[in-house]
């Protein structure tokens, strides 16, 4: 199968190209942050999009490119829009004309997160730019005449180069000896991310389609989740400071509880959903490997 991946240079695209290079032909692009053997790819410019994937030519293409970061999202709409939107229009409209598949990555904050964890038939009910417009953005895919997956996933979290994450980001400001507020009303489904992958990569295999919640088995508070992780990683719990979403003062709403629910991928695939303590320590165990080969 030959793959592109755009947004390779992300969390989950990088995971998404080590689940699937052994055994499929995978491409990859980045914008803003260059990866070696990749290419740079605007998806907001359609020309270049259409150039790109008639180009390559690929059977499925994957969109897990986007701008996620949900306060940004909040001061600059228009810029959420034409990437988050505008772009996913672009790839539509090149995979339509070389009849590739489109697998696409959402969000549990396309709900409001008054009654959660939430299943694929519950309509959405976005709070924030950021959720809109990924839920105009998943609109766009089933009005599309291609084959598509829709994947909906929660927090994710897993070892990535750039540091985006909420667990990396905790891990280097704890080290650093800052104290760090996390909010204890936010409740939602952390998910590993080479875990996530691999669920998709079962998923495809088998070529389904349709909308699939892919995330962690555990509802979960944003605070709980801190502290688990400042044990695993042997960090300082005491700089972990509860806070509620009001005195943290966040622009964009949060849904207060969120998450997914997963019993139609549980059906669909064999591959076990990891709790957040597995997830952990078996990110732990990459980072302290990946520090490794760094300093041979």
């Amino acid at each position: 199968m030959k793959i592109l991946i755009i947004g390779v240079s992300g969390q989950i695209g990088f995971h998404l190209y080590q689940a699937f290079a052994g055994s499929h032909q995978v491409s990859g692009t980045y914008f803003s942050y260059p990866v070696p053997d990749m290419y740079r790819l605007d998806m907001t410019k359609p020309g270049a999009v259409k150039d790109f994937a008639a180009a390559l030519n690929p059977d499925i293409i994957f969109l897990p490119a986007a701008m996620p970061d949900v306060e940004a999202c909040e001061k600059n709409p228009a810029l959420c829009y034409g990437i988050n939107v505008d772009g996913t229009r672009n790839v539509l409209t090149a995979a339509s004309e070389i009849s590739a598949k489109v697998v696409f990555f959402s969000t549990d904050y396309l709900f409001d997160g008054a009654a959660g964890p939430y299943a694929e038939t519950e309509r959405p009910k976005p709070l924030n730019i950021y959720g809109k417009a990924k839920n105009e953005a998943e609109q766009l895919i089933r009005q599309s005449a291609c084959p598509h997956l829709i994947v909906r996933t929660s927090v994710v979290y897993g070892y990535e180069k750039q540091g985006k994450n909420f667990v990396v980001r905790l891990s280097a400001r704890l080290r650093r000896g800052e104290k760090v507020k996390a909010p204890i009303d936010q409740l939602s489904t952390p998910t590993y991310a080479p875990n996530l992958c691999a669920i998709i990569k079962e998923l495809v295999e088998r070529d389904k389609e349709g909308t699939y919640h892919i995330a962690g088995p555990e509802l979960m508070n944003r605070y709980d989740f801190a502290l688990l992780a400042a044990e695993i990683f042997g960090l300082e719990r005491g700089l972990i400071v509860p806070a509620t979403t009001e005195e943290l003062g966040q622009q964009a709403p949060r849904p207060l509880r969120g998450g997914l629910k997963v019993g139609k991928v549980c059906s669909a695939t064999t591959t076990r959903l990891m709790n957040v303590r597995e997830g952990l320590i078996d990110m732990k165990k990459t980072m302290e490997s990946n520090a490794t080969a760094n300093l041979v």
